[in-house]
């Protein structure tokens, strides 16, 4: 019996120091898009929230360790939070310039509102070289970020071209991807501030309904257990 308890005993400290639970809290940057979906320089501007709440949550384990240096793997469940806008914009693009965000009427057209909302959300999958010294872990990452990207809108007072009258409509889509992920990060161990930036923006002009955002950004404090 004795010898089965120091067996036991001796697999879960394997499993502790080997597999560890890994939990983050922080905020995303959505990195917008001006002309979809919002227009900044129109005379009102647009309600934007492009910074959210952020967590992830997963686990970590390593590949590589050499005393100083490895390399560590994760596999964790992102969201990136909320992001929305609403907008009274020109729905007639010969208006409005996104490059230098400037409104001109140049066709006598309404203005609409436009009101949405979204999220990305998924997998990622990562590789991270790090380094010891002075007490401090270094690291950097990259990897798949295996992801949902879903949104929503609705549009009042739309003038269709040739009509007299306005209509309102809803449009949504979601859909699955995947974008490259790459991080740093500083910390001791259990404790780390991590920095992501993620390339969504190779696949959003490929959707008939595409989201607010391209890229996105995010830093969390995270903890392993």
């Amino acid at each position: 019996m004795s010898l089965g308890c120091a067996a036991a005993s001796a697999h879960a400290d394997y499993v502790n120091d080997y597999v560890q639970a890994e939990i983050g809290i922080g905020a995303a940057h959505y990195i917008t898009v001006d002309g979809r979906w919002q227009q900044q320089g129109i005379p009102g501007g647009s309600n934007l929230t492009s910074k959210p709440p952020a967590f992830s949550l997963g686990f970590t384990g390593p590949v590589i360790s050499r005393g100083k240096w490895g390399v560590d793997w994760h596999a964790e469940y992102v969201n990136l939070g909320r992001a929305a806008v609403d907008c009274s914009c020109t729905p007639d693009d010969r208006n409005y310039n996104p490059s230098t965000h400037q409104y001109t009427k140049s066709v006598d057209v309404p203005t609409a509102f436009f009101t949405g909302e979204g999220r990305s959300q998924g997998a990622a999958l990562t590789l991270e070289p790090y380094y010891w010294t002075h007490g401090v872990r270094l690291a950097v990452e990259a990897g798949a970020y295996i992801h949902r990207d879903s949104w929503s809108e609705d549009v009042a007072g739309w003038y269709a071209p040739g009509s007299n009258e306005p209509q309102n409509f809803h449009l949504d889509d979601a859909y699955w991807s995947v974008a490259p992920v790459v991080g740093a990060s500083v910390g001791n161990g259990r404790f780390t501030l991590s920095y992501r930036h993620y390339f969504m923006g190779i696949n959003s002009n490929q959707r008939n309904i595409p989201p607010l955002w391209n890229d996105a950004d995010s830093i969390e404090l995270k903890v392993k257990f």
